[in-house]
């Protein structure tokens, strides 16, 4: 049976679409989130001896000294998921994690997957801050995504990038640099992106040039006017009050 993406629903659609973001995905949560049909957001780790868990990678803990997050078993939460009518997020989060992300979207089903990670071919330098840690294992090739879609053509990928320029959006010394980025997702056939610039940066003009590709910019929504944007995009928010139902896209 050929199913529709989310990004092809998403656009479908022709309104944002809203995803609930956390670190910490517990039974009680996970069971909300559930009940009211709204999406999931799964970090996607393995420790060393290859067993897959929800949360950042060691290296992330280490680097960052943030405390490991509380979050529930990996496979009981994958199988509430895959029993449920949502969507989910599956992040990488170590790029050891393939093997485990390629059987989850085969549990769950690729039509209700979007798979996001940072790949290396997007990882610049301009914004990043002396001394900010780089999280190694965080980073992929961007063939890993197209390989994903390729065995699962309904899956949606979302290569991720980091230390783009602040005002990459803002300052006309960078259209090559734009051209360039869109068509590396382009080549990837990635159909969604998050950038990691300045959300406030991101206008309709940009939301369309990519969509103009058939790649859908992310947002971080919480603290941001989206009145002022008409085209869609996929949101990002902390708060699940604001993550759209999965009735607006079936």
């Amino acid at each position: 049976m050929n199913y529709l993406s989310l990004s092809q629903r998403i656009i479908k659609s022709q309104k944002p679409y809203i995803f609930f973001h956390t670190w910490e995905v517990t039974r009680e949560l996970l069971s909300q989130v559930i009940a009211q049909h709204k999406t999931i957001d799964l970090d996607i780790s393995v420790n060393e001896k290859g067993e897959p868990y929800l949360g950042h990678s060691d290296e992330y803990h280490q680097k960052s000294a943030e405390p490991y997050f509380h979050t529930m078993p990996f496979w009981e939460a994958v199988e509430m998921v895959a029993a449920s009518d949502i969507f989910v997020m599956v992040d990488c989060k170590n790029h050891h994690s393939w093997p485990v992300i390629e059987a989850i979207v085969e549990e769950i089903g690729p039509q209700r997957c979007l798979v996001c990670g940072f790949a290396n071919e997007l990882k610049f330098g301009f914004s990043r801050e002396p001394n900010e840690p780089d999280f190694l294992t965080e980073w992929s090739p961007l063939d890993q995504f197209t390989k994903l879609k390729d065995k699962f053509p309904a899956v949606t990928i979302t290569p991720c990038s980091k230390w783009l320029p602040q005002d990459l959006f803002t300052s006309e010394k960078y259209t090559s640099l734009i051209d360039q980025v869109r068509d590396i997702l382009k080549n990837s056939k990635a159909d969604t992106v998050c950038l990691s610039v300045p959300d406030e940066t991101i206008t309709d003009k940009w939301i369309n040039y990519f969509l103009d590709a058939c790649i859908i910019l992310h947002i971080m929504v919480d603290h941001l006017d989206t009145t002022k944007l008409s085209s869609l995009y996929i949101g990002e928010t902390d708060y699940l009050e604001k993550v759209s139902p999965t009735t607006q896209l079936y």
